[in-house]
């Protein structure tokens, strides 16, 4: 009885080990990839035709969520747009914007989506070559696109001289993954 015992406890004890273990990992999970402003996420990806996962993902590696976010390229907000970007987006979408709105989250999320939505349509869905214009500008990816080197049948990129691009496409691929997994509801 006494050996019983003692095996159920040592059971019990690896169990709720086990237990602690996976709640903390979801609890850095849910840490390491937060899902601010959904909201204004699911709203604008589904208006924009976007995956809001892909849109998460995209905000997460771009500013990770942060509304005052200023790059070195002179990139700000949550989506970290160019003042020239968001401007010319804000116009072209009908929406009245000033260079002050670039901080506005609802104004910066909806703007950055319409503006991954049109590249996304300008590279017929293709999610590395519109995260790679996103990053370094489409006139790089056209012209990576007509780089052999870069792009055999001049549709998808298979090298990426950027080492920052590159980086951030498979930031985006993962993180996607990522949001899809712990965030299964967000449509």
């Amino acid at each position: 009885m006494h050996k019983t015992v003692n095996f159920l406890l040592r059971t019990a004890v690896c169990v709720l080990a086990v237990l602690l273990t996976v709640t903390a990992a979801v609890f850095v999970a849910y840490r390491l990839f937060p899902l601010k402003y959904a909201q204004y996420i699911e709203v604008y990806s589904k208006e924009y035709g976007v995956d809001p996962c892909l849109s998460a993902a995209l905000i997460k590696a771009e500013s990770n969520f942060n509304v005052s976010a200023v790059s070195h390229a002179g990139a700000y907000g949550i989506m970290q747009i160019t003042e020239e970007t968001f401007l010319y987006c804000s116009e072209k979408m009908g929406i009245k914007a000033t260079a002050e709105d670039i901080f506005d989250a609802d104004k910066n999320i909806r703007v950055g989506i319409w503006y991954f939505a049109s590249l996304l349509k300008r590279y017929n869905g293709n999610v590395d070559c519109a995260a790679a214009a996103y990053n370094a500008g489409a006139a790089n990816v056209d012209k990576w696109l007509a780089d052999k080197s870069c792009s055999p049948d001049g549709v998808r990129l298979d090298n990426v001289p950027y080492g920052e691009t590159n980086r951030h496409i498979k930031k985006i691929n993962m993180y996607t993954k990522i949001y899809k997994i712990l965030y299964p509801n967000l449509k």
